[in-house]
């Protein structure tokens, strides 16, 4: 088995730290985003407010154009700030599921970025504890990230499904590939903190070279271990 497939290693017991550390991390990364929405976007609401009052009372044309190009970046700024609230706080994780969040991540990724993003297949059934349904989540908001900082790809192929015991995520690209050494770099493009994730769930990551050029991530997360904390499952919404 050569570096790109190699999966990792399932831990022997669940580890307590880990996942005390992982919902330690969730809770800060809602923490950030609760002040990002109602601190920061609060101040940008205002300052667009007072600059809009400003734009109405002024006469001189070139002053006015100033301050509606002021507006602009408020506007700008409003919708950065609501990005990243979803992305440090996905709300539609949990209160629509896994398939729906990995959808709309998708679809943002490829406005922000102008990369095609197409979803092969999103499987709405799929019921995962929260905490696994998180891990499962950042895992691919990672895998887009390096698509977009180290891929120089122009394509994105999603595919989350479950088959037999296992809940199954493959992201593939039309980019540049990886190499051995890429992937043996000692944080080489996310893939520690991937796999960090998986062994507390008793996954596996596996990467495998796309043709004609590219890189096909598979992540695969045993249902058995994903349920073994017993915590609140994250599915689609059903039915009233």
């Amino acid at each position: 088995m050569n570096a790109a497939e190699r999966p990792t290693k399932p831990s022997a017991k669940p580890n307590a730290l880990a996942n005390h550390l992982a919902a330690a991390r969730e809770e800060e990364r809602e923490r950030i985003a609760r002040d990002l929405h109602d601190i920061l976007g609060g101040h940008l609401v205002a300052i667009k407010i007072e600059a809009a009052l400003l734009a109405a009372r002024l006469e001189a044309e070139p002053l006015r154009k100033r301050a509606r190009a002021i507006q602009k970046l408020l506007d700008d700024a409003l919708a950065t700030v609501g990005r990243l609230t979803r992305e440090l706080r996905p709300g539609i994780l949990k209160d629509f599921g896994l398939g729906a969040a990995i959808e709309c991540q998708a679809e943002d990724f490829a406005r922000r970025t102008g990369i095609a993003c197409r979803i092969v297949c999103a499987d709405h059934d799929i019921q995962l504890p929260q905490h696994a349904a998180v891990a499962l989540f950042r895992i691919f908001q990672e895998a887009l990230t390096n698509v977009c900082k180290h891929a120089q790809a122009s394509q994105v192929a999603v595919r989350l499904t479950q088959e037999g015991d296992e809940v199954l995520l493959e992201v593939s690209d039309n980019g540049r590939g990886l190499t051995a050494a890429d992937i043996d770099k000692p944080r080489a493009f996310g893939l520690r903190g991937m796999r960090e994730r998986l062994d507390e769930l008793g996954g596996r990551l596996e990467l495998h070279p796309c043709h004609p050029s590219g890189t096909r991530l598979r992540v695969a997360i045993p249902l058995a271990a994903a349920e073994g904390s017993g915590d609140e499952r994250c599915e689609g919404a059903q039915p009233q």
